[in-house]
């Protein structure tokens, strides 16, 4: 959350403590708080944890307390309406709301998928692309959200809070800036697909699978959600793919705490050894020779540019021609630049 949108909030937060909606006010200042207490710090330093305790819990007990107090006050309805919202928090991960609130619509022309339910939450999809190294040595230190198909195809998916697509595309371009810098140069590299070719890869249903145990142990799920940060897999979430009526596009996101943060260098060893990683392509040598060439002027960076209809063929130096959108080649550079 930005500084100006967190400006905002408190000064809601404020101007209500002196209404007849303190409650809600009270609601803003816990917002602002939790995360100095419970999270992660930018730039992928260590957790400042004051209490292992999910930010979920933690809203739900700031709720619960406010509509005890609220009944103590002689209210009638908003004891009810406290206890309705802190009821939710709890129970939300068992409610079937995944398909609601992880609808996505894809934006013409860009990199990005809108959601379909909060218009200013913004998702974009990246290809990890091979390098000469093993891919499990190259994302050894990955930062980010991976999403790992069983057919072997890796992405990762950045999601973005903004009013505009503009302003959309910067954030989740700096995001994926961030993410390529944690990986091993030359090991792997992000391939930014554009709105058609990532409602593709969400084009299936999935549903969530629980795991007692190891959620790495057993045959490897048809999409597998790591979050990784510091070297670590420190969050998960397992799905299988679902027959039938699919409606829209659905990106899986709910995810679990790993109650034994494994290596994911680790991890990726041992979903190796069960799946087949993608091979070296024409797009990995275009990757690697913008990437090598960052530092010199655009005209040095691609041996060969046409113009075909909304697509664009580009030869890096080199090596072999490839075609891409518009908007993935304006990524490309941004993140490799």
């Amino acid at each position: 959350m930005g500084w100006i949108w967190k400006a905002v909030v408190l000064f809601v937060g404020l101007a209500l403590l002196g209404s007849g909606f303190w409650p809600f006010g009270i609601l803003c200042l816990g917002y602002l708080v939790v995360p100095f207490f419970y999270g992660k710090r930018k730039g992928g330093g260590p957790a400042k944890v004051g209490f292992a305790v999910s930010p979920r819990y933690v809203l739900a007990s700031i709720l619960l307390f406010l509509s005890l107090l609220a009944f103590a006050s002689g209210g009638t309805l908003s004891p009810i309406v406290f206890g309705g919202l802190a009821g939710l928090a709890l129970l939300w991960p068992l409610l079937p709301f995944g398909s609601l609130i992880s609808g996505v619509v894809p934006v013409g022309d860009t990199i990005l998928l809108r959601s379909s339910l909060v218009p200013f939450v913004w998702h974009s999809v990246a290809e990890v692309k091979p390098g000469a190294e093993d891919l499990g040595r190259a994302l050894s230190s990955f930062r980010g959200r991976l999403v790992i198909m069983k057919c072997g195809s890796v992405y990762v998916h950045t999601k973005a809070t903004a009013l505009g697509a503009r302003s959309a595309s910067e954030k989740v371009t700096k995001e994926l800036r961030r993410t390529a810098n944690s990986i091993t140069p030359g090991g792997a590299y992000l391939l930014p697909l554009d709105c058609g070719a990532s409602s593709k890869v969400f084009s299936g249903s999935y549903a969530s699978v629980s795991h007692k145990s190891d959620p790495l142990a057993g045959p490897a799920p048809d999409l597998l959600l790591l979050d990784a940060s510091n070297g670590l897999v420190s969050r998960y979430g397992s799905y299988e793919s679902v027959k039938g009526s699919h409606r829209g596009i659905i990106i899986p996101e709910n995810t679990r705490a790993h109650h034994n943060p494994p290596l994911t260098w680790e991890a990726l060893e041992r979903l190796g050894k069960k799946l087949k990683w993608p091979d070296p392509d024409s797009y990995s040598g275009l990757l690697q020779s913008v990437h090598a060439s960052r530092t010199e002027p655009l005209a040095e960076r691609l041996e060969s540019l046409e113009t075909e209809g909304s697509q664009v063929k580009v030869r890096a130096l080199g090596g072999e021609e490839s075609t891409l959108s518009r908007a993935q080649l304006r990524a490309i550079l941004s993140i490799y630049s």
